[in-house]
C-alpha cells in the first residue's frame, strides 16, 4: 500500500498544471485503489469508500491550525453543492486528535467555516495509508475506487474543480 500512495505523490509532483484544462489526471491503468478510511464523523453518518463506489470522491486531509488547510476550505464549501448532485462525494478529514481541543472548538469551527460537507478525525491508521506528511493533501478517486489525482499544498479552485470536472466526465 504504501508504494502505491508512494507512486501517486509521485506522480502529483511529476504532472504539471496545464495553462488549459488544470492538471493531468493519473493514467487510468496507473491507478491504484484507494484504502477504506476509518474515521470519527463530526457532522455526518459514518461513510466509507465501498459504498461511494461509482462517484467521485474527495478525502481532503487538513487541521484547523494549518494556514494552508484554512485557505482551501472556502472553495471546497463552495464547490460541494455544485457537484454534489452530479456525483461527487467530499470527505474532509482532520489529523486532529478529537481530544486535542477544548469541547466545542471543533463544530465551532465547521459553523464558522460554513462547512457543508461530511468532516470526520482520521484515524491514525488511515493517515498513515496515506501517506500524510503534509497538509493539504487532497486525493481525488475516480468512480471505480482508484486514486486518479492527488494534490499536496493549496490549490487553487479553478484547478480543484477542472479535476473534478474530469472525473465526473470518465
Amino acid at each position: 500500500m504504501k508504494k502505491m500512495l508512494f507512486f501517486c505523490l509521485l506522480a502529483a509532483g511529476f504532472l504539471g498544471c496545464r495553462s488549459q484544462g488544470g492538471p493531468d489526471l493519473i493514467p487510468k491503468g496507473d491507478r491504484s485503489p484507494a484504502t477504506e478510511i476509518e474515521a470519527s464523523f463530526m457532522n455526518a453518518p459514518s461513510v466509507n469508500l465501498a459504498k461511494l463506489k461509482g462517484q467521485v470522491v474527495i478525502l481532503d486531509f487538513w487541521a484547523t491550525w494549518c494556514g494552508p488547510c484554512r485557505m482551501e476550505i472556502p472553495s471546497f464549501v463552495k464547490l460541494y453543492p455544485v457537484y454534489h448532485a452530479k456525483g461527487l462525494e467530499m470527505i474532509g478529514l482532520t489529523v486532529e486528535a478529537p481530544n486535542s481541543q477544548p469541547e466545542g472548538y471543533f463544530q465551532n469551527f465547521l459553523k464558522n467555516f460554513n462547512i457543508n460537507y461530511p468532516m470526520a478525525f482520521a484515524s491514525s491508521a488511515t493517515s498513515r495509508a496515506y501517506g500524510i506528511s503534509s497538509i493539504p493533501a487532497t486525493y481525488f478517486i475516480d468512480k471505480t475506487g482508484k486514486v486518479a489525482a492527488v494534490f499536496v499544498g493549496v490549490h487553487p479552485e479553478a484547478e480543484i474543480q477542472g479535476t473534478i470536472e474530469k472525473l465526473l466526465a470518465e
